[in-house]
C-alpha cells in the first residue's frame, strides 16, 4: 500500500497567468523616489514602533536636552528638569507628550501606507496638528518643529543601532522634512 500518492501533472498549459499586480506609485509631496523607499521607510519603523514609549520618551527627553527653553511651552513638564531628563524620566506630563509626539508620525506613516498614491490624508493630519499647536501653545515659532530633526534622526539610530545606514537617515529625514512642511503649512495658517 502506497502511502504517497502520486501527483498528476496539469497538461492544460494554456491557462492564462494572473496579471502581475501594478507597481504602487508614490505621491511625489512625500519627497521619495518610489514606493520602494516609503516601504522600506516603514519595515525601519516597525522596529521603532515596536519600543513605542521608549522611543517617544528618547526623541523628546533628546528635544528638551538641546532646547531646554521650550519646556516653559508646556505647561504639563512644570515638574521637569529640561537639560537633564531622560528617556527614563516617570512624570506623567513627560510621557504623555512625547507618546504623542511619536504617534503623529505613526499616524502619518499609516495614513500613506493606506492611500500611498494620494497622502492628503496625511497632509491633513500633519495641518490639524501645526493649527493645533498655534492656538494652544502660546509662545511657540515654527523653529520649534524645525528643532525636532535632529532628536528624531536621534531616537531612529538610537532604536535601529546597527541598522542604522546612510539610507535610513536620508529616508528619515525626506520623512521628517514632508512633515515639517505641513506641520508648518498648519502652524502659519
Amino acid at each position: 500500500m502506497a502511502v504517497f500518492k502520486k501527483l498528476k501533472k496539469n497538461k492544460d498549459k494554456g491557462m492564462p497567468l494572473p496579471e502581475p499586480e501594478p507597481v504602487k506609485q508614490l505621491d511625489k509631496r512625500m519627497g521619495m523616489d518610489t514606493y520602494r523607499d516609503f516601504f522600506t521607510l516603514k519595515n525601519y519603523w516597525k522596529a521603532i514602533d515596536r519600543k513605542r514609549a521608549d522611543s517617544g520618551q528618547y526623541m523628546f527627553s533628546k528635544y528638551l536636552n538641546d532646547f531646554p527653553e521650550n519646556k516653559e511651552l508646556y505647561a504639563k513638564l512644570k515638574n521637569v528638569k529640561a537639560d537633564t531628563v531622560d528617556m527614563n524620566c516617570s512624570d506623567p506630563g513627560f510621557e504623555a507628550i512625547s507618546a504623542t509626539y511619536l504617534k503623529v508620525f505613526d499616524d502619518v506613516i499609516t495614513a500613506v501606507e493606506e492611500k500611498p498614491g494620494d497622502v492628503q490624508t496625511a497632509c491633513d493630519r500633519l495641518h490639524s496638528v501645526g493649527k493645533m499647536h498655534r492656538t494652544k501653545v502660546s509662545g511657540m515659532t515654527a523653529t520649534s518643529f524645525q528643532n525636532m530633526e535632529e532628536p528624531f534622526v536621534q531616537m531612529v539610530k538610537y532604536v535601529l543601532q546597527d541598522r542604522f545606514n546612510e539610507k535610513a537617515e536620508s529616508l528619515f529625514r525626506k520623512f521628517f522634512q514632508f512633515c515639517l512642511k505641513y506641520l508648518l503649512e498648519g502652524f502659519n495658517s
